[in-house]
């Protein structure tokens, strides 16, 4: 049988078998390849961006390093010499480096960078309010890095440093040839200067801020210092008389020019003129604290009056005066009112009357009726009314309510009136006797008097509002403030001799040409412990800056009671300045402070003759002078015993045009867009006044 044989492999099965797929795998290599390339492209381009963005940085460091180096070339130069900051007329500022290169810390230009100077006065020209200076810096990538070429722009505000920033500067630390050391615990707050060299005694000191000197620290080790002293520093000069003549006409300019008749000396018992700051609530807020509250009224003593004018006692030291020659000082008594208050139900007041007049009839009337008026019996009224008639100076003075008031104060009507004398216009007719025979209030205003007379204003915009408000003195108060007189420029000028006293409010520089003869408290509305910045007095002598030796600051020496301790006849045993002074001529200093009484009117826990001296400011002074002289515990002292204390405000907010040390200090710092800066237009834009 035959049998077929198979095929083991056909045609048809040969074609259903998968050929192989040649070129797969290299397109996977090519992705992979192509991958890789990617990736490292992209380390490549990190790489380069890591790179760029590193030089970028460095390239800005380097600009702001330049433009900061600019800022203290400037600065620099600006205090070697401040005439850089005069500029010529209609001129805003004057460029100091053009395209200038800038070295780095090793000594060699920094590639590619250039820096463009520029300075100029900026903020009010004026000074009133402080002198500022601007310097810009401006870092150029000479590369072509950045906006326009330009890097960076930086601006530094200086402000020229005031010396009413000082507590205590001195040009000499000796008086009269004696060394004067800070000693016995001694604290001072706030900055320390002197030209000369410091001492510290054994009893140690503690200074509360920065200490210079232009010398060197004796006893340094004596000393406690929060920071670090400065020693062997340039001198600071004192202000000169062209710098200081400028401000007789910002007086003049704002009608604030005295025309004094005494002086320009440095002897302070030859005083004829004052000038009594006033302040008082011209807004019905309830107090006398707010802007344009504040004035002055000036008085101008009669030839031969300088005595009455400065408060002083009528005899020397260690006489007794006749009742009759005590006539500014007294005490209060009950009288009926001038002018009652219909509906009121008061139709008495207290009223002051000095001594020379309790031995009249017409003294004993008023107060008589004054007590019947009280609800005393008349038997009663009549037995007091006749002691008070006949009571001798000690009784009188003896009284807590005692006081003694300078001439022409208004409590001094019953001895400042003439009879028959006539009054000045507006007002008409003569001082009758009904005008005369009264007792003293704080509305008894006698224009033209005994011993002076006061001073009418010029300023005649402002009648209206404060004579409705102060009928009795308005056309005598000069405004210190631009409500009432726009023209003000925060200073008084008096060419000669002039005393000071009374409340201030406002920004005021006194300036005297002669001696400032401190007669009474001077007080600020706001009370500087409370550091509120609202006011300022900047007082100048080119002569001594002197706390007179009168009835209202000094203790008499002797009185009939003898064992009593007397006060100063004044509302306060202790005398308070609020004020940053400057005494040109030699000192702030207390006058006859080694004489008078001794261990009369105690300073806080201390024996002394004449209480404490508060004073809140600051001192500057060609050398220091003395305000009391004894021992250390205060046993036999005489004088005051000093409490000073430092007003901050005078840093943040000057007395007006108040003297500077040519230096100038960091004020604000400021980064401006580099992007189109034009020196002259933003030079323009950051000084108000300028043309």
């Amino acid at each position: 049988m035959l049998i077929g044989s198979r095929r083991t492999h056909s045609p048809a099965a040969a074609e259903r078998r998968p050929r192989p797929r040649r070129g797969v795998a290299l397109v996977f290599v090519m992705v992979f390849v192509i991958a890789m390339a990617a990736l490292a492209m992209s380390s490549i381009f990190m790489a380069s961006s890591t790179n760029l963005l590193a030089k970028s940085h460095n390239r800005e460091r380097d600009l702001r390093y330049a433009a900061e180096q600019g800022l203290a070339i400037g600065k620099a130069r600006v205090n070697k010499d401040p005439s850089i900051l005069v500029m010529p007329v209609d001129t805003l500022f004057r460029q100091m480096l053009f395209s200038a290169p800038i070295k780095g810390a090793d000594g060699k230009d920094l590639p590619g960078v250039a820096v463009n100077l520029f300075v100029g006065q900026t903020g009010s020209s004026s000074g009133q309010n402080g002198r500022f200076a601007s310097i810009v810096a401006q870092a150029v990538d000479t590369r072509g890095v950045g906006v326009n070429g330009n890097g960076f722009i930086r601006r530094l505000e200086l402000t020229q440093e005031s010396f009413a920033k000082f507590a205590y500067w001195s040009d000499a630390e000796t008086n009269n040839g004696t060394t004067i050391y800070f000693n016995n615990d001694d604290h001072l707050w706030g900055p320390v200067w002197s030209n000369d060299g410091i001492n510290i005694g054994s009893g140690g000191a503690t200074f509360h801020d920065q200490v210079g000197t232009a010398k060197t620290i004796v006893g340094k080790n004596y000393g406690i210092f929060t920071k670090t002293p400065q020693e062997n520093q340039a001198i600071i000069a004192l202000p000169s008389t062209a710098a200081l003549a400028l401000l007789s006409g910002y007086a003049s300019a704002g009608n604030t020019s005295l025309a004094t008749t005494s002086g320009p000396n440095n002897n302070e018992s030859q005083v004829l003129d004052r000038i009594e700051f006033v302040a008082f609530d011209t807004d019905a807020s309830g107090d006398s604290t707010g802007d344009n509250e504040g004035f002055y009224r000036y008085y101008r003593g009669k030839g031969g009056n300088e005595a009455a004018v400065r408060g002083d006692w009528p005899v020397p030291y260690g006489s007794m005066p006749t009742v009759d020659k005590v006539t500014q000082c007294g005490d209060w008594h009950w009288a009926p009112r001038s002018t009652p208050q219909l509906g009121a139900g008061d139709t008495t007041r207290l009223k002051f009357y000095p001594v020379s007049v309790h031995n009249t009839t017409w003294f004993r009337n008023q107060i008589d009726s004054g007590l019947v008026a009280r609800g005393f019996t008349q038997a009663a009224a009549d037995k007091y009314a006749d002691a008070e008639k006949i009571a001798a100076l000690g009784p009188i003075l003896d009284s807590p309510n005692a006081r003694c008031y300078l001439a022409g104060d208004p409590h001094l009507v019953a001895i400042d009136r003439v009879p028959l004398q006539v009054k000045p216009a507006p007002q008409v007719g003569s001082y009758t006797t009904f005008d005369v025979n009264k007792g003293g209030e704080d509305t008894t205003f006698t224009p033209v008097g005994r011993f002076g007379a006061w001073q009418q204003v010029s300023i005649t915009s402002f009648n209206t509002p404060i004579t409705l408000l102060r009928p009795w003195d308005a056309r005598y108060l000069t405004p210190l403030g631009r409500k009432f007189n726009t023209n003000v420029k925060g200073v008084i000028y008096a060419p000669g001799n002039v005393g000071v006293s009374g409340i201030v409010n406002g920004l005021v520089t006194l300036y005297a040409k002669g001696s400032i003869v401190i007669l009474d408290d001077i007080r600020y509305t706001n009370d500087p412990v409370k550091s509120v910045c609202h006011d300022i007095l900047g007082m100048i002598s080119s002569a001594d800056v002197v706390v007179a030796d009168n009835a209202l600051n000094s203790p008499p020496q002797t009185y009939p009671s003898g064992t009593k301790k007397y006060f100063s006849l004044d509302d306060t045993k202790d005398l308070y300045i609020h004020s940053v002074i400057m005494a040109l001529g030699t000192s702030f200093r207390v006058e006859r402070y080694g004489s008078g009484p001794v261990d009369a009117n105690d300073c806080d826990a201390q024996n002394n003759g004449r209480g404490c001296i508060y004073l809140s400011g600051g001192l500057i002074q060609k050398s220091r002078g003395a305000v009391g002289q004894g021992t250390a515990n205060g046993i036999g002292a005489t004088g005051f015993a000093k409490r000073y204390t430092y007003d901050h405000c005078a840093v943040v907010k000057p007395p007006p045009y108040f003297p500077t040390t040519g230096r100038f200090q960091d004020n604000r710092y400021l980064e401006l867009d580099p992007a189109n800066f034009v020196p002259l237009t933003y030079f323009k834009s950051i000084t108000p006044d300028g043309p």
